[in-house]
């Protein structure tokens, strides 16, 4: 049977047609297909007014800017990968953000075959809404030993995209990094929007934590896929944090709350997200909280894109883990100290 890819869980699925309500399984029978072939350019390049302004969010009046990359595309044939690039966020020593050329090397030949497999969608007159968004790297390039590249396009699956090549790519080394400061420092922002937090965290009852321990194994059909939830590889966390008086009700749904923001560094993110995935499902509670620190989980590279909130007072308990997850001491701690008002 051919592998539809890792993410699977889908909202619904709508047939248009009525013999296809029968006869056909839009897993099973999902159609295979391959994009265009990739461009091939002289050298890789981050500082492409495409792939920078979506790292950074700005341009384009960075003089350095370069014309925009070629769009990303099916691997050409004869073209022997010997090393990637990756187009990260950084910071520099000033605290200014940075736009990083990040060369990995190591198991390459992997890699390439991560992303020469078949794109896989639904079959015609299938339309679905499928649990997550899923965001590939803003800029990746294979590089050859002459130093040409092209970007490669991430395979598709019927409900969003593969998970084999982010894994790939998680094996290589880094061997070298050249950054470009972008000049922008944005230490000073203290306020924010927060939509993750809208609709609050939800009382639980022994019932329901039980039925989630017994999901959890031996396989938990909930395990976010690796390339929407980053865990070690997590970019710096902006935590916004919004608090509410306890008598009041939770905002309505669709309503942004403004809040502080708070930004960490990477290796305090990683060390807190780390610790939260691993950490057991929360027990039973009903208590209200009244600070909710909640963020977005990306990599560097801007993949990613999961969402998680983090209750600092009430039943503690973080959301966007799969279950309901207890917050460690440690890490409770830590997200007090760094919210706390004034």
């Amino acid at each position: 049977m051919r592998r539809v890819g890792s993410c699977l869980l889908l909202m619904s699925v709508v047939v248009a047609t009525t013999w296809a309500c029968t006869n056909l399984n839009p897993f099973a029978d999902s159609v295979s297909y391959r994009p265009e072939t990739a461009k091939v350019v002289s050298s890789p390049d981050c500082l492409a007014q495409n792939i920078y302004t979506a790292l950074t969010g700005s341009g384009p009046w960075d003089p350095a800017l370069t014309a925009d990359a070629p769009d990303p595309g099916y691997p050409p044939a004869n073209f022997q990968p010997v090393a990637v690039l990756r187009c990260e966020r950084g910071v520099d020593e000033s605290g200014a953000t940075t736009v990083d050329s990040v060369r990995l090397e190591g198991n390459i030949d992997a890699v390439d075959a991560a992303f020469s497999a078949d794109s896989e969608r639904f079959p015609d007159n299938v339309v679905a809404s499928c649990v997550y968004a899923m965001d590939p790297p803003v800029g990746l390039w294979f590089v050859d030993e002459d130093g040409e590249a092209f970007r490669p396009a991430w395979p598709a699956s019927p409900c969003g995209l593969q998970n084999a090549p982010i894994d790939a790519l998680a094996d290589l080394t880094e061997v070298s990094r050249s950054s470009h400061s972008t000049g922008y420092d944005g230490r000073y922002i203290t306020m924010c929007e927060s939509s993750p937090y809208v609709g609050g965290f939800e009382n639980t009852t022994p019932e329901e934590v039980a039925a989630d321990e017994e999901r959890r194994h031996p396989l938990d059909s909930t395990a976010v896929p690796s390339l929407v939830m980053p865990i070690d590889d997590v970019d710096r966390l902006q935590l916004c944090t919004v608090s509410t008086a306890a008598a009041e009700p939770p905002p309505d749904a669709g309503v942004s709350v403004s809040g502080s923001l708070t930004t960490m560094n990477r290796a305090d993110s990683a060390s807190l997200v780390r610790s939260v995935a691993n950490a057991p499902i929360a027990r039973a509670c009903s208590q209200r909280s009244t600070r909710i620190a909640s963020t977005e989980l990306r990599r560097p590279d801007g993949s990613g894109r999961s969402f998680v909130s983090f209750e600092l007072d009430g039943c503690q308990r973080a959301e966007g883990f799969g279950h309901y997850r207890e917050i460690p001491a440690d890490v409770l701690t830590t997200l007090t100290a760094l919210t706390r008002p004034g």
